[in-house]
């Protein structure tokens, strides 16, 4: 007998907030298959990847992972590649390697999503951003290379981060942790 475990309501909404996610990725997989297979298998992938959803929000960890989607969106690419996989074997057919399995696997382009949300501020920021997110410079270092206060320094640095967060739907607060005060220590 099967042990049936009931999502919390947190956990159902990432399920419901990331089902496009399915859809759109069973449409990647089938998009150079002929027209009668991407008919019949579409609604088997989707459904692999619900399934997938809905086991991958049972398993993910905020505090370990804080990018949900990366997490919600492997999940569903194994899911569906293992379905394809089952779903194209012919009878007899030979099976193949974890390795030749690994170059089947779509392959997909970088992105450095915080190049891209910094070429998108002011170009008087962009300078100072790349100093302190792409190039890691300290506070002090920025200070110098600007030839601003450290406290300026500190304040452009901090607004920046808030407006590269809200850019990337980073959330800078994670949820149920205690308010820190501004010396970056918990409060009594």
């Amino acid at each position: 007998m099967t042990r049936r475990l009931k999502l919390s309501a947190k956990r159902q909404r990432l399920v419901v907030e990331y089902l496009p996610l399915a859809q759109i990725l069973a449409k990647y997989f089938l998009q150079n298959r002929p027209g009668w297979q991407r008919s019949v298998l579409i609604e088997d992938l989707q459904s692999e990847g619900y399934l997938a959803l809905v086991k991958a929000a049972r398993t993910y960890d905020p505090k370990r992972l804080p990018y949900p989607k990366a997490y919600f969106a492997r999940a569903v690419l194994n899911a569906m590649y293992k379905a394809i996989k089952k779903l194209a074997r012919q009878p007899g057919e030979i099976r193949i390697t974890l390795e030749e399995a690994a170059d089947l696997l779509p392959e997909f382009d970088h992105v450095d999503h915080i190049r891209l949300a910094i070429a998108d501020l002011p170009e008087w920021e962009q300078e100072l951003a790349t100093d302190r997110f792409i190039n890691g410079k300290t506070l002090r270092a920025l200070a110098e290379t600007h030839e601003i206060s450290l406290r300026a320094a500190s304040r452009r640095a901090t607004q920046l981060a808030a407006t590269l967060a809200a850019a990337l739907d980073i959330q800078l607060k994670l949820p149920d942790a205690e308010p820190l005060c501004q010396t970056g220590r918990s409060t009594p």
